[in-house]
């Protein structure tokens, strides 16, 4: 089954795709999250052959849903009105994921950081899924 992950930011969307056969994901380039988002979810998701978007759920320390996983589920929401019936939608506790992309990025410069960040954090939702399958 191939899996888009998505780390939702509001500026920024950091993306990775994977195979839970072949348990490998690539994080691929982040995405701006602006008016045409959705339409480019689809491009990706379509190229790819995605059969599952997994969402990073931003929870507080404490397990709990704030304000920024509303947010995140609104945008669940949304990009559901434009994905095929067949593709479906799994939603992942993202705590702690940009420590542990920074943590991969250790011999990345500032700018790789910054530009990469997101897509790195989707990379490590995805790997904790497919150690989940």
């Amino acid at each position: 089954m191939k899996v888009l992950s998505i780390d939702w930011g509001s500026k920024k969307i950091g993306l990775a795709i994977g195979d839970t056969r072949l348990k490998l994901a690539i994080p691929l380039r982040p995405i701006k999250n602006g008016k045409d988002v959705f339409l480019n979810l689809l491009s990706i998701i379509k190229q790819h052959g995605v059969d599952l978007v997994l969402i990073g759920l931003p929870l507080t320390p404490s397990g709990k849903e704030g304000q920024r996983a509303l947010e995140v589920r609104e945008f669940a929401q949304e990009l559901k009105k434009f994905l095929p019936e067949d593709v479906s939608i799994e939603f992942w506790d993202e705590r702690y994921t940009t420590e542990e992309a920074y943590r991969l990025m250790v011999n990345s410069n500032a700018i790789e950081k910054r530009e990469f960040k997101d897509s790195i954090s989707a990379y490590v939702i995805l790997m904790e899924f497919f150690e989940s399958v």
